[in-house]
């Protein structure tokens, strides 16, 4: 029986601690990305049911550029206001996103874990959507932060959608967000709590998962859903240098899969 159980009433070890941390202390820090991860749908195309006919106008659509998502969704947001959709009524599409296979169970799992893992989720989504998502799926009290975009209703009660990031540096992300830099800066901050984890795991999908996943070291796990982006920019950096990616590298179909991998994780610390 691993000592991560609450009931078991053991304490975690700390990553690079070389002893005991407090009472409770994480010893892992799992990420989540959320479209196409916790959610088996991107919920930027999903919120589309909220339009006239379900669907975007064409010159609406002809709008987007290259790197510059948020602010296509920006004035997505604002035309679904302008044609009456309002934030109860995107609250209720978002709602309405089934979870990915496996993935309740995944959740309630590492629930179930106690303090052994501490939990957030970095999305190219938004906040509201995000949010309004797990609450009703059940999970929002998993997560110990939510980093995506900000949106909130407006003066006029719309919902705005704002970037997560100004400006940054990172060549391969787009323009409002790298993962890499605020998973980098969280770590940054719980060192500074005193809070430094013994292993890493992060879940994704997309291209924007893998430039976060160099963050990942030996030991650590990085879990890209196969035959998506991010399992391909794996494989393709792989190929290209052998040992460049350090991380452990569990491929996932269903939730089902990486609950094997943290079970087994568990059961050998």
């Amino acid at each position: 029986m691993s000592g991560c159980f609450p009931a078991a009433g053991l304490r975690c070890l700390s990553r690079g601690g070389g002893g005991m941390a407090a009472q409770g202390a994480p010893r892992f820090l799992l990420t989540f990305d959320f479209d196409e991860t916790i959610v088996d749908e991107n919920s930027d195309d999903w919120i589309e049911r909220a339009a006239p006919g379900q669907r975007l106008p064409e010159g609406l659509r002809a709008t987007y550029r290259e790197g510059f998502y948020n602010e296509f969704m920006q004035r997505v947001f604002q035309y679904l206001g302008e044609q009456g959709v309002r934030p109860r009524d995107l609250r209720a599409v978002y709602e309405a996103i089934p979870l990915s296979p496996g993935m309740g169970d995944l959740l309630q799992f590492v629930a179930r874990q106690g303090a052994c893992f501490e939990v957030i989720l970095i999305s190219d989504a938004n906040t509201f959507g995000v949010e309004s998502s797990l609450r009703a799926a059940g999970h929002l009290g998993l997560f110990r932060r939510i980093f995506s975009n900000p949106a909130a209703p407006d003066a006029r009660g719309l919902l705005a959608l704002r970037p997560f990031h100004a400006q940054h540096g990172c060549a391969r992300c787009p323009s409002n967000m790298c993962k890499h830099k605020v998973l980098g800066d969280y770590l940054r901050e719980r060192a500074r709590d005193g809070v430094h984890f013994e292993r890493l795991f992060y879940v994704g999908d997309g291209s924007n998962d893998f430039c976060p996943a160099g963050l990942l070291a030996s030991g650590d796990v990085a879990f890209p859903r196969r035959g998506y982006p991010m399992h391909r920019l794996i494989q393709e950096a792989q190929k290209a240098e052998p040992g460049s990616f350090r991380a452990t590298v569990v491929p996932w179909e269903t939730a089902h899969d990486i609950r094997q991998h943290l079970q087994q994780v568990l059961k050998a610390s």
